[in-house]
């Protein structure tokens, strides 16, 4: 972006950063990766985004805050969330003080238990089998739901034991 006047590259590159923010929370990382995208040079796009997070519209605190709680919501584990966090370009005092202030860190047990509840309440699609558990996903697929929302291993059994009661057989899984 280049023109006769300094002030037209920063007014160009903060028309393209609320464009792009408009869409979503987005982080410091992301709108400097965007810019730079959209052939703003490297000292153009950096002046724009102190800009804009000097008057508040650019905050990392904020989108990691804003991003964590939605993925918790969604019911991912701690550890899955803060790789989220990581891959939008939030540092790890960022990511802590998220933490910190949403308390998600000690939570996991109550994000797996809410997922497996939602899941088990979900009406089951017609199947060929109407007896015994139907209407209930089965264990196996709920495990598998769990470990790709980041769940580690035992408490993903410690929940589904809680929740079906005991550990199942070979033929159930």
């Amino acid at each position: 972006m280049s023109s006769s006047k300094p002030g037209d590259d920063v007014a160009r590159a903060l028309a393209a950063l609320i464009r792009y923010t408009r869409a979503g929370v987005r982080s410091t990382r992301q709108v400097l990766a965007y810019l730079q995208q959209r052939g703003v040079s490297s000292d153009t796009a950096v002046r724009t985004v102190r800009l804009c997070q000097a008057r508040g519209i650019l905050d990392d605190r904020a989108c990691a805050r804003l991003w964590a709680d939605h993925w918790a919501r969604q019911g991912y584990a701690w550890a899955a969330i803060r790789q989220k966090l990581t891959e939008k370009g939030l540092d790890d005092s960022t990511i802590d003080d998220a933490t910190h202030r949403l308390g998600l860190a000690s939570d996991d047990g109550a994000r797996a238990r809410l997922v497996v509840a939602q899941r088990i309440r979900l009406p089951a699609p017609r199947s060929r089998q109407a007896g015994r558990g139907a209407g209930r996903p089965p264990r196996a697929r709920l495990a598998r739901t769990l470990a790709s929302r980041g769940f580690d291993s035992e408490l993903i059994e410690r929940v589904l034991d809680e929740s079906f009661g005991t550990t199942p057989s070979d033929a159930e899984r």
